[in-house]
């Protein structure tokens, strides 16, 4: 089992391991319960810098793969509502669904943009790391994520796992997505707001599932949020490219992918980015890393974090 980075309970020290080598302390026994919200943070540094260190090929990859098993959940998602009443049963089916591909992409340890956009902040608010670096890595994740996307929804209609009733209810959730075109700017403006309330339920299923110590603790984590944001009816860019993607190659959806791009994808990208930055990574951030003390904490946990990366990379 991989070390993790841990927090002193002693001397508030950071440390991997299975004791603290300043002071000697064990790491704390905390069962199966979860871990602290410092240790998520700590946790969202070693994350960060696994993926950075990965390089870009792996990077690639990575992101391929999230994309790829959020097309699948999205898929699922659309096979468990077909003729599916009330609305509410459906909302929650929908979102089942999701979750799946959510739970494959976190536990695999694949690339998905929206979860990136929790991670990777808090290196350029702390000022480590190249931001050139970061933004590199920002544009492969999100390609990476819609190229596995494409495959795919490819791959589902080669395999004509997309039905007629499938195809029904793919194109009334495309149509749901899409309904903002009609109000012109103020529409994209909304689906910017929708796109910031996704990514700050999906950030905080990236935070439960760091801060759970089992894999029935990340998946109950993943779910609550995931939930909400699929019921909601908000706007997630990974789940609306596997949608799109899916949908757009069957046919027959009423929209085409400069319209989807254009009024759902780039505003929603937008507003992914502002939920995820801000009320997830800039909130942790400003809790635990503005005041000296946390702050060299941090900088600790990332020159560890690199460390413990750099003695495991191939």
């Amino acid at each position: 089992m991989t070390a993790t980075l841990a927090i002193c309970d002693g001397c508030n020290e950071p440390f991997i391991g299975a004791a603290c080598p300043l002071c000697g302390k064990p790491t704390a026994e905390r069962g199966d319960i979860r871990r602290l919200p410092r240790e998520v943070v700590l946790g969202f540094v070693e994350h960060a810098e696994a993926f950075l260190a990965a390089g870009p090929r792996k990077q690639a990859v990575l992101a391929f793969a999230a994309g790829s098993f959020i097309g699948f959940g999205a898929m699922l998602s659309i096979a468990l509502t077909v003729g599916v009443e009330p609305e509410g049963l459906s909302r929650l089916m929908l979102g089942l669904g999701f979750a799946s591909g959510f739970a494959l992409v976190i536990l695999s340890g694949s690339a998905l943009f929206t979860e990136v956009n929790v991670l990777l902040p808090e290196l350029f608010l702390s000022g480590r790391g190249s931001h050139l670096r970061l933004l590199r890595f920002w544009l492969l994740v999100y390609l990476g994520n819609l190229a596995g996307a494409l495959f795919v929804g490819a791959m589902l209609n080669a395999a004509d796992v997309v039905g007629p009733l499938q195809a029904a209810r793919l194109s009334e959730v495309i149509g749901e997505k899409m309904r903002f075109e009609q109000s012109g700017a103020e529409g994209w403006l909304r689906v910017v707001a929708s796109g910031i309330l996704a990514n700050w339920l999906v950030g905080m299923a990236a935070f439960l599932a760091t801060a759970a110590r089992t894999v029935t603790g990340k998946i109950l984590g993943i779910l609550v949020p995931i939930l909400a944001f699929v019921a909601l009816g908000v706007q997630h860019v990974p789940a609306n490219m596997g949608y799109f993607a899916t949908g757009l190659i069957h046919g027959d959806t009423g929209t085409t992918w400069q319209e989807a791009f254009a009024w759902n994808l780039l505003p929603a990208t937008i507003g992914n980015l502002i939920g995820g930055a801000v009320l997830v990574a800039l909130l942790f951030w400003y809790t635990f890393g503005t005041d000296r003390h946390q702050q060299a904490l941090l900088e600790r946990a990332d020159q560890l974090a690199r460390s413990d990366v750099g003695q495991t990379r191939d």
